[in-house]
This record gives structure tokens, sequence and C-alpha cells, in this order.
């Protein structure tokens, strides 16, 4: 409950539950998942990293209208659109744009098969650029820095060229029901995705959200 109270609304999202006993629950049928009896001692750290993974903000992955990716599930490109970028961070995370930097307007993602990926963030008051595949096509051929590769169905991990030592890896979910969360209206066909580690980050704490549309 310590770590639940210190997080919530930041990188734990617990709303929607009843209280402790059906965290309780979900903690047990977790660990049950993973071959641990959850009557015996479970070390503090393993119940954290544990709520972390089921309760990340917005909203819990776990849930019959979603499923983990696979490499031709995220094939393509992507767009974060503008309505959903209030959701990147927790729902009351002092995460704020540092002074003189524009909140984010859109990005686009695009997970090549070869590999390769690519990232454009838009900032400002400007109209979003991106309407179809073909505009990140172009964009920044025979540039790549950086690429993208399946550890296993649904945790997709990044490399770098220009960051030494860059550690990044997202779980990322097709939506296969359509469902809605406040005013998040989720598509079939859709991704969720949540940064789950980092060069900061062993604990499993989502510390970033993504909530992707195809671009044709």
């Amino acid at each position: 409950m310590d770590t639940i109270k210190r997080n919530e609304g930041d990188t734990l999202c617990t709303e929607g539950t009843t209280g402790l006993p059906q965290i309780r629950a979900t903690l047990a049928e977790h660990f049950k998942g993973m071959g641990i009896d959850p009557d015996q001692h479970i070390p503090a750290k393993d119940v954290a990293i544990a709520l972390w993974t089921r309760y990340p903000c917005p909203f819990s992955p776990y849930r019959p209208q979603l499923r983990p990716a696979t490499a031709k599930d995220l094939e393509g490109v992507w767009l974060f659109p503008e309505s959903s970028q209030k959701y990147r961070f927790g729902p009351r995370t002092d995460h704020k744009p540092a002074p003189g930097v524009e909140p984010v307007r859109c990005d686009a993602v695009a997970y090549y098969a070869g590999g390769e990926l690519r990232e454009a963030v838009i900032r400002g008051k400007v109209e979003c650029p991106f309407r179809s595949a073909m505009d990140m096509d172009l964009s920044g051929a025979d540039l790549r820095t950086a690429s993208w590769s399946m550890l296993r169905d649904g945790r997709v991990g990044v490399t770098r060229t220009d960051v030494e030592g860059h550690v990044e890896e997202w779980d990322m979910f097709l939506v296969t029901e359509p469902f809605q969360v406040r005013d998040l209206r989720l598509q079939p066909g859709e991704l969720v995705a949540y940064l789950r580690r980092d060069s900061s980050n062993e604990l499993n704490a989502a510390t970033q959200f993504r909530h992707l549309r195809r671009l044709p």
C-alpha cells in the first residue's frame, strides 16, 4: 500500500479496482502465472515489480480487449495523435515540458520490416504533418540511427547508434476489441505501448504510454 500511495497517478494507476483485496488477488494470480506460490514470502522488490507490471498508467493492459503484439502487428507507420497525448504520462504526474519547450502536438513512429525504427515528434502550434505512411517513408532516408527487435511477443527492444549504452524496452499490445478508458477510445488494430525499461528504470515501472493508430 505504501508503494501505491507514493506512486498512484504517476507510474501506478489502480483506479477502477475495489481496493486492497482485489489488488492482492490480482498479484496472487500474477505470481501463480510465474510458477510462484503467492502464500510464500515474496520479496518487497518482486511485489513492487508485479504492481508496476499489472497496474501501469493510464490503465492496465491485462484485459480481454488486448493481446501481446507480434512483429507483424507492429510493422508499419503509426501516429500518436494529439487527442491522446494527455495520457503519455500518469494523470497526476509532475512531468511537464522544460521551460521554453512546447508541448507535443503529435508524433509518428515507424517500425520497418528490416528492423529500422524512425520517430518524429511535432511540438507547438503547427499542424500535425503526418497524414499517410509515405510522409514518414520520405523522411530521414539513409539516416538510420535506431533499430527495433522483438525480445519476445509483446516486448520490443530499441537500440541506437547515436546514444552510447542506450536501454529502451516497450511492452506493446494490439487492440482486438473496442473499449474506452476515460475519454480515450481504442479501436481494433490500434496499439498501446508502455515504456517499461530504460537506463534509469529496472523495476518495470511504465514511465511513458503511447496510443498508436496505423497510418494508411
